[in-house]
């Protein structure tokens, strides 16, 4: 399989390239990076973060520029753009505070469910627990 991940925390790179191994595998940092890989290529998954920098390190500010909901400017820009490629959300973060109040990962796992129909489903990452590797295995095979 040909599979983007978008992703900037450099051990959940690290662990997914080693999971993914066998497959032909491109990374991508930011929001911007990750948004123009999707519109030159095509691909046959996309494992998406929830919060990453806007622009690859060498690009940004002092800040990292990061936004909290950059993966769901992602299937927005998918969706506007008729970019069609299976995504799955792979997120270390089980709450998202959205203005005065909270949302939970099965919450938005839901919202994008039903609003992207591209979108298979979110893995919940712990660094303590392999469970998401059986849970994305899962998903990956029902793609092939």
């Amino acid at each position: 399989m040909k599979i983007l991940i978008i992703e900037d925390d450099k051990v959940k790179k690290e662990k997914l390239s080693i999971f993914l191994e066998g497959n032909e595998v491109e990374i991508k940092e930011s929001f911007q990076s990750g948004l123009d890989s999707l519109k030159k290529n095509t691909y046959d998954l996309l494992i998406l973060d929830m919060t990453i920098p806007l622009w690859e390190e060498t690009k940004n500010d002092i800040n990292q520029n990061y936004e909290p909901f950059g993966g769901e400017r992602i299937l927005r820009e998918m969706k506007r753009k008729k970019i069609h490629v299976p995504v799955v959300l792979f997120t270390m973060f089980d709450k998202f505070p959205i203005n005065n109040e909270v949302l939970t990962f099965q919450q938005k796992n839901s919202e994008y469910k039903q609003t992207y129909d591209f979108y298979i489903d979110g893995v919940y990452y712990e660094s303590t627990n392999d469970s998401w590797k059986n849970i994305l295995s899962s998903l990956i095979r029902k793609l092939q």
